[in-house]
């Protein structure tokens, strides 16, 4: 069974409750969708897919509002879950996507989730939910969902973006004006195979107005435990809580060393990481970034003694390693901390 934000529930909630539904007659919904009901307004419980899918077409079904999804989309533009806060604490919109499609993948690995890529005509393609055989988002969930992305990728960039097109499953509403202006493109396709959100390639490098590297170092420690804690086999977690545990004891961890930690081999360890989807180099060097940044906010932050504690050969390695990682090097972290902290 796959499973949502439960803060995706709460704009229709809302909605409900200002359109005559009593909080008994929404406490009994939930419940009869397994869905919690103290759950729906927090950005890190997670619910039912399938019963969540059928609260909100109840709710729906009883709204006279035909761009309900729309509508309920610029009303949450305020409100984002767990993964949402650590997207806009990364670096742009390419590592945002790329952190959170993996682990939406993860919490969902049975089904279709969020995915992105480039075509050859330099259009970002980012395809949203699921795909045929399973079958398709009610029309105002689907219209939700879409909507907040683009508004939240605007929120996060301060730029206005516009798509070039969008497409959805379901059928064409009467009226698309409100769809053209606030994805501003009127082609709008529906009727579709697939629910995408096609922009311009250069959004992937737009920088986010508040990245914070130490603050997406805690969030992903967030949803790593969030993994673990739902039950699933979050291998790339356990392996960079290993790697974190490993650096903050001054260690230098190896693959081998994390291998003897899971009583297995490296060259097993090397398999299941690739059949999750990670390379270890990967997780090594995020860890070691993250690690990095922490030691480099104490007031005897130095970088040649932060270089070598975590474990890169140079500080030149370290300058190049904080570039690629979030966009800005130890000096231009520093500056933003400082900046922060005299806000």
């Amino acid at each position: 069974m796959g499973s949502i934000n439960a803060i995706r529930l709460s704009p229709f909630v809302r909605h409900a409750l200002r359109t005559g539904w009593s909080e008994d007659a929404l406490v009994d919904l939930c419940t009869r969708h397994g869905v919690s009901r103290a759950a729906v307004d927090s950005i890190t419980a997670r619910v039912p897919q399938d019963g969540a899918l059928a609260l909100v077409e109840e709710i729906c079904a009883a709204s006279d509002d035909d761009n309900l999804g729309l509508h309920l989309a610029l009303e949450a533009n305020s409100s984002i879950g767990i993964l949402g806060v650590l997207g806009m604490s990364l670096t742009n919109v390419r590592e945002a996507l790329e952190i959170c499609t993996d682990y939406l993948h993860r919490f969902n690995p049975k089904r279709s989730t969020t995915r992105f890529h480039v075509d050859e005509n330099g259009l970002l393609h980012i395809r949203i939910g699921p795909e045929p055989p399973e079958p398709a988002w009610l029309r105002h969930f689907a219209e939700t969902i879409v909507t907040g992305g683009l508004l939240t990728l605007r929120r996060f960039t301060g730029a206005q973006i516009k798509a070039r097109w969008v497409s959805f499953r379901h059928a064409a509403p009467v009226d698309v004006t409100e769809h053209a202006a606030l994805f501003g493109t009127t082609d709008l396709r529906f009727r579709a195979p697939a629910t995408e959100l096609v922009l311009p390639a250069y959004a992937l490098d737009l920088p986010h107005c508040n990245a914070d590297p130490a603050l997406a170092a805690y969030m992903r420690s967030q949803v790593d435990a969030q993994l673990e804690a739902m039950g699933g086999v979050d291998l790339a977690g356990a392996v960079r809580r290993c790697l974190r545990d490993a650096l903050e004891q001054g260690a230098r961890p190896s693959i081998g060393h994390v291998a003897r930690s899971f009583k297995t081999t490296s060259r097993t360890l090397q398999r299941r990481l690739a059949e999750a989807g990670v390379q270890f180099t990967t997780l090594l060097d995020q860890v070691r970034c993250e690690w990095a940044i922490a030691l480099l906010q104490r007031p005897d932050g130095c970088l040649k003694d932060v270089a070598e504690r975590v474990g890169f050969s140079d500080v030149r390695s370290l300058r190049r390693a904080l570039k690629r990682r979030t966009g800005r090097t130890p000096s231009e972290l520093l500056r933003h901390d400082r900046e922060d902290a005299g806000s």
